[in-house]
């Protein structure tokens, strides 16, 4: 991966890459793995950078900056209410796959593209990459998403909100899974 003054982008400083990923490109495909995973749809151009480190090189950042994730903006009644649905188009599901990224397909493209085909699309560059970030997630189940929410404290998140997070996880974990 090259920046506009053509150097080369380098992993995230410090970071030891497994075998799989071997570039920046790499690593932005687990980035959007990510997004996917919790529905992040701030990946915009202020949302990902570069580091440059004098007489080492440009580095590629850590992700960051995941807030518009998990239905953060969504209230208590409305988590309840799309979990306990039987509406398709009110429940988790739905909500999930309305999910868009900040990438265009081209150019010229109406909309942004939604998480999961931001994801794909990267995966065609990167396919070596998207599958040791699928096989990560492979190894991923719903008690250690569970286990991660629980380590958030009460005073920061509701159990509707958990519980909401909760679902949006296994469900898009399963959607990312199946088009592997």
């Amino acid at each position: 991966m090259t920046v506009a003054s053509g150097k080369f982008v380098h992993l995230p400083f410090g970071w030891k890459a497994p075998g799989a990923v071997t570039d920046a490109a790499g690593v932005m495909v687990g980035y959007l793995m990510l997004d996917a995973l919790v529905s992040n749809q701030d990946r915009h151009h202020e949302n990902w950078g570069v580091i440059l480190v004098p007489e080492q090189g440009v580095f590629f950042t850590p992700t960051f900056d995941h807030a518009s994730s998990l239905g953060r903006n969504e209230t208590d009644q409305t988590r309840t209410e799309r979990l306990k649905t039987s509406d398709r188009g009110r429940s988790v599901e739905a909500y999930v796959e309305r999910a868009r990224s900040a990438f265009f397909a081209t150019q010229t493209s109406p909309k942004p593209l939604k998480t999961l085909e931001a994801f794909h699309e990267a995966a065609k560059i990167r396919p070596v990459a998207a599958d040791h970030w699928l096989s990560k997630l492979d190894e991923i189940n719903t008690e250690n998403f569970r286990a991660i929410l629980a380590e958030v404290p009460a005073s920061e998140i509701s159990e509707p909100a958990r519980d909401f997070a909760l679902r949006m996880m296994e469900i898009n974990a399963q959607r990312l899974l199946q088009a592997r």
